[in-house]
Protein backbone atom coordinates (compact mmCIF):
# COMPACT_ATOMS: atom_id res chain seq x y z
CA UNK A 1 0.00 0.00 0.00
CA UNK A 2 1.48 2.99 -0.96
CA UNK A 3 1.57 6.03 1.59
CA UNK A 4 -0.31 9.21 0.87
CA UNK A 5 1.17 12.31 -0.35
CA UNK A 6 1.45 14.77 2.85
CA UNK A 7 -1.13 17.14 3.78
CA UNK A 8 -3.25 14.94 1.02
CA UNK A 9 -7.01 15.88 1.72
CA UNK A 10 -9.81 13.69 0.40
CA UNK A 11 -12.93 15.82 -0.63
CA UNK A 12 -16.59 14.61 -0.71
CA UNK A 13 -19.77 16.21 -1.40
CA UNK A 14 -23.00 15.87 0.87
CA UNK A 15 -27.25 16.15 -0.25
CA UNK A 16 -27.35 19.78 0.28
CA UNK A 17 -31.23 20.46 1.83
CA UNK A 18 -32.42 22.06 4.74
CA UNK A 19 -33.35 20.03 7.90
CA UNK A 20 -35.34 20.87 10.87
CA UNK A 21 -34.12 19.69 14.25
CA UNK A 22 -35.16 20.24 17.94
CA UNK A 23 -32.98 20.95 20.95
CA UNK A 24 -32.91 18.13 23.22
CA UNK A 25 -29.73 19.45 25.43
CA UNK A 26 -28.34 22.48 26.60
CA UNK A 27 -24.88 22.50 28.88
CA UNK A 28 -22.46 24.46 29.76
CA UNK A 29 -18.97 22.62 29.06
CA UNK A 30 -17.24 25.90 30.66
CA UNK A 31 -18.51 29.43 31.40
CA UNK A 32 -18.22 31.18 28.04
CA UNK A 33 -19.94 28.29 26.10
CA UNK A 34 -22.98 27.05 25.77
CA UNK A 35 -23.35 23.82 23.98
CA UNK A 36 -26.35 22.62 22.00
CA UNK A 37 -27.46 19.31 20.86
CA UNK A 38 -29.98 18.54 18.47
CA UNK A 39 -31.85 15.69 16.75
CA UNK A 40 -34.69 15.14 14.52
CA UNK A 41 -36.26 12.80 11.83
CA UNK A 42 -34.41 14.96 9.11
CA UNK A 43 -31.07 14.31 10.41
CA UNK A 44 -31.40 10.55 9.17
CA UNK A 45 -28.95 11.54 6.42
CA UNK A 46 -26.98 14.79 7.87
CA UNK A 47 -23.37 14.00 7.02
CA UNK A 48 -20.38 15.97 8.39
CA UNK A 49 -16.73 14.33 8.26
CA UNK A 50 -14.49 17.03 8.23
CA UNK A 51 -12.86 19.12 11.07
CA UNK A 52 -13.78 22.44 8.79
CA UNK A 53 -17.26 21.94 8.02
CA UNK A 54 -19.95 24.37 8.24
CA UNK A 55 -23.47 24.40 8.59
CA UNK A 56 -25.34 27.68 8.18
CA UNK A 57 -27.94 27.42 11.45
CA UNK A 58 -30.87 29.64 11.39
CA UNK A 59 -32.81 30.84 14.59
CA UNK A 60 -36.03 32.57 14.92
CA UNK A 61 -36.47 36.18 14.75
CA UNK A 62 -34.66 37.36 18.24
CA UNK A 63 -37.63 39.68 18.94
CA UNK A 64 -40.71 37.98 17.34
CA UNK A 65 -39.22 34.49 17.91
CA UNK A 66 -40.56 33.10 14.27
CA UNK A 67 -38.33 31.18 12.92
CA UNK A 68 -38.28 31.96 9.04
CA UNK A 69 -36.00 29.68 7.14
CA UNK A 70 -35.24 27.65 3.87
CA UNK A 71 -37.38 24.81 3.44
CA UNK A 72 -35.97 21.31 1.21
CA UNK A 73 -36.86 22.04 -2.83
CA UNK A 74 -40.29 21.66 -3.37
CA UNK A 75 -39.53 18.57 -6.18
CA UNK A 76 -37.69 16.89 -3.83
CA UNK A 77 -34.11 17.36 -5.42
CA UNK A 78 -31.37 18.24 -3.81
CA UNK A 79 -31.22 21.65 -2.66
CA UNK A 80 -33.37 24.37 -1.08
CA UNK A 81 -36.69 26.37 -1.60
CA UNK A 82 -35.80 30.02 -0.02
CA UNK A 83 -38.38 31.92 2.12
CA UNK A 84 -39.54 35.36 1.51
CA UNK A 85 -38.88 37.38 4.97
CA UNK A 86 -35.74 38.42 6.81
CA UNK A 87 -33.64 35.40 7.91
CA UNK A 88 -31.60 35.07 11.10
CA UNK A 89 -28.50 32.95 10.44
CA UNK A 90 -25.01 32.10 11.12
CA UNK A 91 -22.14 29.17 9.95
CA UNK A 92 -21.41 26.78 12.88
CA UNK A 93 -18.95 23.76 13.06
CA UNK A 94 -21.38 20.32 13.82
CA UNK A 95 -19.56 18.93 16.53
CA UNK A 96 -19.71 15.30 17.46
CA UNK A 97 -22.10 13.92 14.72
CA UNK A 98 -23.42 10.48 16.69
CA UNK A 99 -26.12 8.07 16.84
CA UNK A 100 -28.05 8.33 20.23
CA UNK A 101 -31.38 6.24 21.07
CA UNK A 102 -31.51 5.35 17.37
CA UNK A 103 -31.28 8.79 15.90
CA UNK A 104 -28.89 10.81 14.64
CA UNK A 105 -27.44 14.31 16.66
CA UNK A 106 -24.80 16.34 17.06
CA UNK A 107 -23.51 19.83 19.21
CA UNK A 108 -23.55 23.40 18.17
CA UNK A 109 -20.81 24.97 20.63
CA UNK A 110 -21.86 28.82 20.97
CA UNK A 111 -19.42 31.37 22.07
CA UNK A 112 -20.71 33.67 24.90
CA UNK A 113 -19.72 37.40 24.81
CA UNK A 114 -20.66 40.64 25.48
CA UNK A 115 -23.37 42.63 23.18
CA UNK A 116 -23.99 39.14 21.40
CA UNK A 117 -25.89 38.69 18.08
CA UNK A 118 -28.42 36.87 17.04
CA UNK A 119 -27.04 33.22 17.69
CA UNK A 120 -25.43 33.85 21.22
CA UNK A 121 -28.22 35.97 22.26
CA UNK A 122 -30.55 32.75 21.36
CA UNK A 123 -28.02 30.08 23.05
CA UNK A 124 -28.09 32.25 26.37
CA UNK A 125 -31.47 31.20 26.55
CA UNK A 126 -31.77 28.06 24.75
CA UNK A 127 -33.81 25.06 26.00
CA UNK A 128 -35.26 21.72 25.18
CA UNK A 129 -37.96 21.50 22.71
CA UNK A 130 -36.47 24.67 20.41
CA UNK A 131 -36.70 24.44 16.80
CA UNK A 132 -33.97 25.03 14.61
CA UNK A 133 -32.99 24.81 10.82
CA UNK A 134 -29.85 23.88 9.41
CA UNK A 135 -28.86 23.98 6.04
CA UNK A 136 -25.49 22.14 4.80
CA UNK A 137 -22.61 21.75 4.85
CA UNK A 138 -22.35 21.02 1.19
CA UNK A 139 -19.42 19.11 1.80
CA UNK A 140 -16.22 17.91 3.69
CA UNK A 141 -12.38 18.27 3.47
CA UNK A 142 -11.08 15.74 5.86
CA UNK A 143 -7.38 15.80 7.97
CA UNK A 144 -4.39 16.17 6.37
CA UNK A 145 -2.42 13.19 5.86
CA UNK A 146 1.05 12.33 7.17
CA UNK A 147 0.83 15.19 9.78
CA UNK A 148 2.94 14.97 12.94
CA UNK A 149 2.30 18.27 14.70
CA UNK A 150 -0.68 20.72 14.84
CA UNK A 151 -0.39 24.35 15.17
CA UNK A 152 -4.02 26.79 15.89
CA UNK A 153 -4.00 30.07 16.04
CA UNK A 154 -7.33 30.39 16.48
CA UNK A 155 -9.67 32.83 18.61
CA UNK A 156 -12.78 31.54 20.60
CA UNK A 157 -14.89 31.44 17.43
CA UNK A 158 -12.96 28.81 15.91
CA UNK A 159 -12.32 26.57 18.85
CA UNK A 160 -15.10 23.83 17.76
CA UNK A 161 -13.22 23.26 14.75
CA UNK A 162 -10.15 23.12 16.36
CA UNK A 163 -11.46 20.62 18.44
CA UNK A 164 -12.44 18.72 15.60
CA UNK A 165 -9.13 18.83 13.97
CA UNK A 166 -7.57 17.28 17.47
CA UNK A 167 -9.74 14.84 17.94
CA UNK A 168 -9.54 13.64 14.16
CA UNK A 169 -5.62 13.05 14.55
CA UNK A 170 -3.37 10.55 16.37
CA UNK A 171 -2.78 10.94 20.22
CA UNK A 172 0.51 11.17 19.28
CA UNK A 173 0.52 14.02 17.20
CA UNK A 174 2.05 16.99 18.75
CA UNK A 175 -0.93 20.02 19.39
CA UNK A 176 0.10 23.32 20.21
CA UNK A 177 -2.94 26.06 20.60
CA UNK A 178 -2.52 29.81 20.08
CA UNK A 179 -5.96 30.62 21.81
CA UNK A 180 -6.40 34.76 20.61
CA UNK A 181 -7.67 35.89 23.91
CA UNK A 182 -6.36 37.25 27.46
CA UNK A 183 -3.95 35.76 29.67
CA UNK A 184 -6.66 35.57 32.16
CA UNK A 185 -8.51 33.56 29.80
CA UNK A 186 -6.22 30.75 29.37
CA UNK A 187 -7.67 28.22 31.64
CA UNK A 188 -10.87 27.83 30.94
CA UNK A 189 -9.69 27.49 27.31
CA UNK A 190 -7.47 24.68 28.17
CA UNK A 191 -10.61 23.42 30.31
CA UNK A 192 -12.53 23.79 27.01
CA UNK A 193 -10.03 21.71 25.17
CA UNK A 194 -10.05 19.04 27.81
CA UNK A 195 -13.57 18.62 27.46
CA UNK A 196 -13.75 18.75 23.89
CA UNK A 197 -11.19 16.63 23.05
CA UNK A 198 -10.88 14.49 25.84
CA UNK A 199 -7.01 15.21 25.70
CA UNK A 200 -4.90 17.71 27.69
CA UNK A 201 -3.82 20.42 25.20
CA UNK A 202 -1.12 22.91 25.35
CA UNK A 203 -2.02 26.43 25.23
CA UNK A 204 -0.81 29.43 25.05
CA UNK A 205 -1.42 33.19 24.49
CA UNK A 206 -0.44 35.17 21.04
CA UNK A 207 2.29 37.38 22.58
CA UNK A 208 2.95 40.15 19.61
CA UNK A 209 0.14 39.22 17.56
CA UNK A 210 -0.63 36.24 15.38
CA UNK A 211 2.14 36.64 12.99
CA UNK A 212 4.31 37.17 16.22
CA UNK A 213 3.13 33.41 17.91
CA UNK A 214 3.87 32.02 14.72
CA UNK A 215 7.35 32.99 13.78
CA UNK A 216 8.33 32.15 17.44
CA UNK A 217 6.60 28.77 16.83
CA UNK A 218 8.84 25.66 15.63
CA UNK A 219 6.51 24.75 12.12
CA UNK A 220 8.49 21.52 10.22
CA UNK A 221 7.85 19.90 7.01
CA UNK A 222 4.89 17.89 8.56
CA UNK A 223 3.43 21.03 10.79
CA UNK A 224 -0.07 21.98 9.37
CA UNK A 225 -0.84 24.82 10.56
CA UNK A 226 -5.05 25.86 11.12
CA UNK A 227 -5.77 29.95 11.62
CA UNK A 228 -9.06 31.28 11.92
CA UNK A 229 -11.17 33.78 13.68
CA UNK A 230 -11.47 37.85 13.09
CA UNK A 231 -10.38 38.29 9.48
CA UNK A 232 -8.58 41.37 10.36
CA UNK A 233 -6.06 39.53 12.97
CA UNK A 234 -5.81 36.89 10.51
CA UNK A 235 -4.24 39.53 7.81
CA UNK A 236 -0.74 40.10 9.05
CA UNK A 237 -0.53 36.40 9.99
CA UNK A 238 -1.27 35.84 6.55
CA UNK A 239 1.57 38.05 5.41
CA UNK A 240 3.96 36.13 7.42
CA UNK A 241 2.63 32.30 5.90
CA UNK A 242 3.01 33.34 2.75
CA UNK A 243 5.70 35.77 2.25
CA UNK A 244 8.48 35.04 5.41
CA UNK A 245 7.91 31.12 5.81
CA UNK A 246 6.51 30.46 2.13
CA UNK A 247 4.47 27.38 3.23
CA UNK A 248 2.84 25.26 0.18
CA UNK A 249 -0.48 26.12 -0.12
CA UNK A 250 -1.61 22.63 1.09
CA UNK A 251 0.53 23.05 4.83
CA UNK A 252 -2.27 25.27 6.08
CA UNK A 253 -5.48 26.49 6.38
CA UNK A 254 -6.87 29.92 7.25
CA UNK A 255 -10.34 30.75 7.61
CA UNK A 256 -11.86 34.63 8.38
CA UNK A 257 -14.65 33.55 10.46
CA UNK A 258 -16.02 37.03 11.03
CA UNK A 259 -14.71 40.57 10.84
CA UNK A 260 -15.03 43.26 14.09
CA UNK A 261 -17.30 45.87 12.67
CA UNK A 262 -18.77 44.41 10.27
CA UNK A 263 -22.07 42.59 10.51
CA UNK A 264 -22.80 39.34 8.33
CA UNK A 265 -19.13 38.99 7.47
CA UNK A 266 -18.96 36.60 4.55
CA UNK A 267 -16.24 33.76 5.60
CA UNK A 268 -15.92 32.54 1.52
CA UNK A 269 -15.52 36.48 0.72
CA UNK A 270 -11.15 37.94 1.38
CA UNK A 271 -9.90 37.92 4.30
CA UNK A 272 -7.85 40.95 3.57
CA UNK A 273 -9.99 43.81 1.88
CA UNK A 274 -7.40 44.98 -0.56
CA UNK A 275 -6.26 41.94 -1.46
CA UNK A 276 -9.12 40.39 -3.77
CA UNK A 277 -6.80 37.06 -4.03
CA UNK A 278 -6.72 36.52 0.06
CA UNK A 279 -9.45 33.83 -0.26
CA UNK A 280 -7.93 31.39 1.89
CA UNK A 281 -10.40 28.76 2.95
Amino acid sequence: MTQAPRFQRERTRHRFTARTVTVIAVSRPVETFARVTVAGPDLHDFVSTGPGDHAKIFFPHPFTGVLVAPTPAADGADGIDRPDGQTFARDFTPLNVREEDGGRVFDLDFFLHEDPGPASAWAEKAAVGDTLVVVGPRGSQSIPAGVTSLLCLVDPTAFPATARFITGLPETTEVEVVADVDYEALDWVEEYFRDATGREVLVREPLGGLDQALLDSEVGDSTFVFAAGDANRLIPLRRVIRDELGLPRDQYQISGYWRRGEANFDHHGPIDPSDPESVED
